[in-house]
């Protein structure tokens, strides 16, 4: 894996963390809490400027967003009990598919 790809990782990572604290603070205000969101939101933005360096700008938001969408479902569900519905489910699947198409057409441009 490239090192552009661990930036993009590391930025998918932060904000889904930032979006976590988030929720978090939705209920309970604190000055802590909101520091550190505000702090993870930068570092994702700061990861992703890094992992634009290689990655073409459409495959890299492609992935940020698809992949932070998987984790924050997956969170919500897991920890905050949120139910997603089944219209949903499909949703998500189709999302990433489409993702998955994109990485697809991107490694075949850099091969022709």
């Amino acid at each position: 894996m490239s090192r552009a790809w661990c930036y993009l990782f590391l930025a998918i990572v932060a904000e889904v963390s930032s979006v976590v604290v988030m929720k978090l603070l939705s209920t309970e205000t604190n000055w802590v809490g909101m520091l550190l969101m505000y702090f993870t939101i930068g570092l994702s933005f700061t990861f992703m400027a890094l992992a634009l360096k290689k990655i073409a700008l459409a495959v890299a938001y492609a992935n940020w967003e698809s992949l932070g969408l998987l984790a924050v479902a997956a969170i919500g569900s897991l920890f905050f009990k949120e139910h997603l519905s089944l219209m949903q489910f499909i949703a998500i699947f189709l999302l990433l598919s489409g993702v998955l198409l994109v990485n697809m057409a991107e490694s075949e441009h850099q091969e022709a």
